[in-house]
């Protein structure tokens, strides 16, 4: 991925630490009896509405890991745009630093590396999504391009779709039909004060036009200016995930998730959290975390700017979110500043809760505002990135994941583990 303001997030802080206990099942739902913190009832459309009181109170079983392989000693890695298992268990990493995209085997071991800067088919210039459809045909998104790469086993470009969608676009899912799930993010009316724009899920069609909205989120907490946005401290904001067929979408204002399978909602998880207040501190060391992207001479009339804003009083319910073709469902906790680790909760397409697994935090480098250029360069990535929090989980099977790890000299490498969830 380039260096563009999209790796600029100010606010991805953290809270971690919650767990479940083994749901039984009943003519497909959940069973009330099971666990008292969480329910199920079905809509009228058909849809799984699973309730859990708080994700904090569930007693859930710890998930084992055995790591496979590192490429921290082979592999070298700048901006890390995503990666992804292929259906015989190697591994797809786009490398938004190099603009390649290399294929390791099940062990670790290089087998290609395809791509290089550019617009010529194989080439990139801004990799922003890495992606698996579902006929197994490896994707590739260039979001500066608009264009989409699809490449066979061995890295070959075997066609190229260019789309028409200007807005802020994410792809999550392909899908048989040649279609794409993913979200999309218009430029909101800006009245000054506090605000969340929209983001849509969207289906888009092999022309690359939007064919239908499934759905709209409140994005990104946001504080407007008649100039300008500034960063909103701990803000809430939409995440989202895809995989397979699969596409999730939440909230972080409390626990609100719905799956969808191809274009039709499949479950929808809600629930309350246990607030975890900001303190004090917390909130200065988010002030000095956003300042020192700026130059120094520029940091008080910066501090200033900040001050037009805020800070929320508690952290989000959650942090991170992602899906496997399967469509389990991986929930992250907020992580602060502070915190090493994420707690992750697993939970099956249909709400019942199998495990929890930690992963050491990824924390991105963030983008440093150059002494020329500072008015609206940094502020770039509020005003136009569809929000949502980068983390560690690149990738997951019902048998491995891929973590994304930065040693202490900021250099990016992946790891990944085999995984056994509980029964």
């Amino acid at each position: 991925m380039q260096q563009t303001a999209r790796c600029l997030i100010l606010s991805t802080l953290t809270l971690a630490g919650f767990g479940c206990r083994d749901a039984s099942r009943e003519s497909g739902r959940l069973d009330p009896g099971a666990d008292s913190a969480i329910s199920s009832t079905v809509d009228s459309a058909g849809v799984e509405i699973v309730h859990i009181s708080d994700l904090q109170d569930l007693d859930l079983p710890e998930m084992n890991r055995r790591l496979l392989y590192s490429t921290s000693a082979d592999v070298e890695l700048h901006q890390v745009a995503g990666a992804v298992f292929l259906p015989d268990s190697s591994l797809a990493i786009a490398n938004g630093g190099s603009s390649q995209i290399l294929l390791l085997d099940s062990q670790g071991n290089v087998l290609e590396r395809r791509g290089r800067e550019g617009e010529g088919p194989g080439e990139y210039v801004d990799i922003a999504w890495i992606g698996v459809g579902a006929d197994g045909v490896l994707i590739v998104f260039d979001d500066r391009l608009r264009r989409f790469t699809f490449l066979d086993a061995q890295g070959g470009v075997t066609g190229v779709q260019r789309i028409e969608v200007t807005e802020a676009f994410v792809p999550l899912a392909g899908l048989p039909s040649g279609e794409f799930i993913a979200v999309v993010e218009t430029r909101p009316f800006r009245p000054t004060g506090l605000q969340r724009g929209p983001l849509f899920l969207v289906v888009v069609d092999r022309a690359g036009a939007v064919a239908d909205t499934l759905g709209r989120w409140a994005g990104k907490q946001r504080y407007v200016t008649p100039d300008r946005m500034i960063a909103f401290g701990f803000a809430a904001t939409a995440l989202y995930a895809g995989r397979g067929p699969h596409a999730a979408l939440a909230t972080t204002d409390s626990l609100d998730i719905t799956l969808y399978e191809a274009s039709a909602p499949l479950t929808r998880i809600r629930g309350g959290h246990s607030p975890r207040q900001v303190t004090s501190r917390e909130e200065e060391a988010w002030t000095e975390l956003v300042l020192d992207v700026y130059p120094e001479a520029v940091r008080p009339a910066q501090r200033r700017t900040l001050e037009q804003s805020t800070v929320r009083d508690t952290y989000p319910a959650v942090g991170a979110l992602k899906v496997d073709a399967a469509g389990t469902i991986w929930i992250g906790g907020y992580t602060g500043l502070d915190d090493v680790e994420r707690n992750w909760t697993v939970l099956r397409r249909d709400g019942t809760p199998l495990g929890r697994l930690g992963l050491p935090v990824y924390r991105p480098e963030l983008l440093k505002v150059r002494e020329s250029g500072i008015t609206g360069w940094a502020l770039v990535e509020m005003e136009t990135t569809i929000p949502s929090a980068s983390h560690e989980l690149l990738d997951v099977t019902p048998d491995r994941i891929a973590v994304l790890r930065t040693s202490e000299l900021g250099e990016e490498f992946i790891e990944v583990y085999a995984i056994g969830l509980p029964r």
